[in-house]
């Protein structure tokens, strides 16, 4: 067993602490129970603003969009005063699916694939500063980011006008899943790895159930997983048994029977394998896990904000919004089955 410095241990023990009382600020189904029922927008807000999780931001700002930015600068900040200097990188785990949706948006641009009414996406919480990642496509500047990333991007700005934009997220979805998973060996925890390696496979799942053909499916899966990719090529039988065989749960056999019927109950059974592995995680006394699983389950929880509000802007009912929101991971140090 590594022997951890005063120094290390003594933040460890600070976070597990703070992680502690933090996760009684997190969602529960009774808060989403309230969102949903809010008659309008307006109302909503004003239940988003009464939240436990809305506690620790400025109390003075009411607008959605403004707390939903709050809160991941909040949770942002709780990271980099709990995680040790050398534990921190992991968190590039989390905070890289802005750098993704950037980095796709500028590519297709290079290749002439965006028009005038497409949007850079949102990058309130990225890895690196957006301003560095934007000077490589401006001026060719050498900014300060990892040469990996310099590297892929250089290579793909070249490649960008001959490629197609299925091809540009797909080299993204691999850089990306590589970074990931050295992030997670380099942090020296298995539960984040095992959490990485799973996201792989679930990505690798949909991409198998939605493709129309191997060959798609050959150029889309991914690297990394527990699972091999050659292992979901084939129709839905050879995808169901290639799980049914996996270390991955029952249930998501069994969403994959359903999923014609009903494609929510596949991203709520992917969820529930993903929030098996952060539940391992706050049981790890000493180590990144608990923050770690307090960060993730945090940001989904913005995310999931962010959709009810997205959907009391547009005037949806309750119901409507609950089919299309991301699912649920709840707090807990248990098992979920």
């Amino acid at each position: 067993m590594t022997r951890l410095s005063p120094m290390i241990g003594q933040q460890f023990a600070y976070a597990f602490g703070r992680t502690g009382v933090l996760k009684q600020l997190l969602l529960t189904q009774s808060d989403m129970d309230r969102l949903l029922g809010a008659k309008d927008k307006r109302d909503a807000e004003k239940i988003l603003t009464e939240l436990p999780l809305t506690s620790q931001i400025d109390q003075g700002i009411s607008n959605a969009e403004e707390i939903l930015h709050a809160l991941r600068t909040w949770i942002r900040r709780e990271v980099e005063e709990m995680a040790p200097p050398a534990k921190q990188p992991v968190f590039g785990i989390l905070w890289s699916n802005s750098d993704q949706a950037l980095l796709s948006y500028l590519l297709k641009m290079h290749g002439g694939f965006t028009s005038a009414v497409s949007n850079k996406p949102e990058t309130s919480l990225t890895t690196y500063d957006p301003k560095y990642i934007e000077a490589l496509f401006e001026n060719g500047a050498l900014p300060p980011l990892p040469e990996r990333m310099v590297t892929f991007i250089r290579e793909w700005k070249e490649r960008a006008a001959s490629a197609t934009p299925r091809e540009i997220d797909a080299a993204l979805a691999q850089y990306f899943a590589d970074l990931h998973l050295r992030l997670a060996r380099m942090s020296g925890s298995k539960p984040i790895t095992q959490y990485v390696r799973h996201g792989i496979d679930l990505q690798n799942i949909r991409t198998a159930l939605r493709a129309y053909d191997d060959e798609t499916r050959a150029s889309a899966l991914l690297t990394g997983g527990s699972i091999a990719p050659k292992n979901l090529r084939g129709n839905e039988k050879n995808v169901l048994d290639t799980v049914s065989r996996s270390p991955l749960s029952y249930a998501l056999s069994e969403a994959i029977m359903a999923a014609g019927e009903d494609p929510m109950l596949l991203e709520r059974a992917c969820a529930n394998v993903l929030a098996t592995d952060i539940t391992d995680m706050w049981n790890v006394p000493m180590s990144i896990e608990p923050l770690f699983a307090f960060t993730a389950t945090a940001l989904s929880d913005v995310a999931l904000l962010r959709s009810i509000m997205i959907g009391k802007n547009n005037g949806l009912a309750p119901q409507e919004i609950k089919k299309v929101l991301p699912p649920f991971i709840p707090p807990t140090n248990y098992i979920l089955q």
